[in-house]
Parts: structure tokens; C-alpha cells; sequence
């Protein structure tokens, strides 16, 4: 998947109450599980009176990180409404929590299933929806004759350094979009006669 679709930052929003139920929903993009589950401990901090934290995550595709919580709902009314909704504008490395206040009046299955999915319909509503390319961490050596055709090379690609190690030769480690790696490669060693090598790393 060279790039996937996020939001851009945390949003909170409240819907209409429903039967005097109150419902919170609150949204973050995340890179992983951790994060998700420090965002949802942010929300229960948020709002400790509310009786109910409904959440569902999804990290990115071609990972099987994703979970729901109906958090003492009846089963299946809540968080999979939440990350149908995740899923119905086809996004990814995001969390949404929906907190309830419960205001007297059951709203059987129905009713849970389109509240929970509307209020995060909400929360994603209000978001700003962005398309990340999705890089991978790379180590790119080469020689210091080499290194001003390098650099510019980089450039040309929109493909920023983030360290760079000075010993017998130069060790830079970027993030390469994905589907550009090897693409980089052919162009680095075309460039510097094969003197420049490009491989994944684990930084």
C-alpha cells in the first residue's frame, strides 16, 4: 500500500443527545497499538463520569491490528459500528472513542448501533482527512565525492534525511516511500557508478 488515507490530527465533537443519553466521540491518528491504547486512557481521564468508553482502532492495511470494544454495551452495538464507519471512508492508523452518559431511557440494539456509528461519523466529520505515503526506514551509503549528486538526487525525490553518520564514507538514513525504494536505488548507483548501495533498516 504506498499510501493510505488518516486523519491529520485529534478531533473531539458531542452529538445531539438521544433519549437524554449523552454521546462524546473523540478520534487520533496512530502508527501503533500503544498509541491507541493511550489515546482511549486519555478519553476515560477525559470524561471519568461517562459509563461507557466504546472504541475501535485500524492500523494500516496489511496489518492485523485492529480491535473493537462495546465496553458493557450489548455485543456487536458499538464498536463495530464505530470502526464501520473507520472503514466505510476507507482510512487507517486511527482510533475513535465514543463515551456515553446514560440518560435513563434504554435505546435497545438499534438505537446503540446508529448512535455509536453516528458519533463517530461525527468525529471523522469534523476531521481533516489526509493521504500519507507510507515510507520505510532506509540506510543509504555512499562516498564523499558522491555526496553533493546524492543529495540532490534525494531532493528530486522529496526525500528528507533524518541522520547522517560522517566515518570513512557517509551512512544517511531517510524514510523512502515505499514504492520508490527501489527506484532510488537504480538512480543513486546509476549516478555514483554503482559506488552508492541502498538497504532497508530496522531504524
Amino acid at each position: 500500500m504506498p499510501s493510505y488515507r488518516t486523519i491529520a490530527q485529534a478531533v473531539s465533537t458531542e452529538i445531539e443527545p438521544i433519549k437524554k443519553s449523552r454521546f462524546t466521540a473523540d478520534a487520533s491518528p496512530i502508527q501503533s497499538q500503544a498509541q491507541a491504547r493511550d489515546f482511549i486512557a486519555s478519553v476515560r481521564k477525559k470524561y471519568p463520569d461517562a459509563g461507557h468508553h466504546c472504541y475501535a482502532w485500524r492500523l494500516q492495511a496489511g496489518d492485523t491490528g485492529w480491535r473493537v470494544s462495546d465496553d458493557g454495551e450489548p455485543g456487536g452495538t458499538a464498536g463495530m459500528p464505530i470502526l464501520a464507519r473507520i472503514d466505510g471512508q476507507d482510512l487507517c492508523s486511527l482510533v475513535v472513542v465514543v463515551a456515553r452518559w446514560f440518560g435513563g431511557t434504554k435505546l435497545g440494539k438499534g438505537g446503540l448501533i446508529r448512535a455509536y456509528g453516528g458519533a463517530a461519523a461525527a468525529a471523522l466529520a469534523v476531521a481533516e482527512i489526509i493521504e500519507v505515503r507510507q515510507t520505510i526506514a532506509a540506510t543509504i551509503s555512499i562516498e564523499y565525492p558522491d555526496h553533493g549528486v546524492v543529495e540532490g538526487i534525494m531532493r528530486s525525490m522529496e526525500i528528507t534525511p533524518i541522520h547522517a553518520e560522517y566515518g570513512t564514507g557517509i551512512t544517511i538514513q531517510a524514510h523512502v516511500p515505499v514504492e520508490e525504494l527501489d527506484l532510488l536505488g537504480d538512480r543513486l548507483r546509476d549516478a555514483t557508478s554503482g559506488r552508492a548501495t541502498v538497504e532497508k533498516s530496522d531504524r
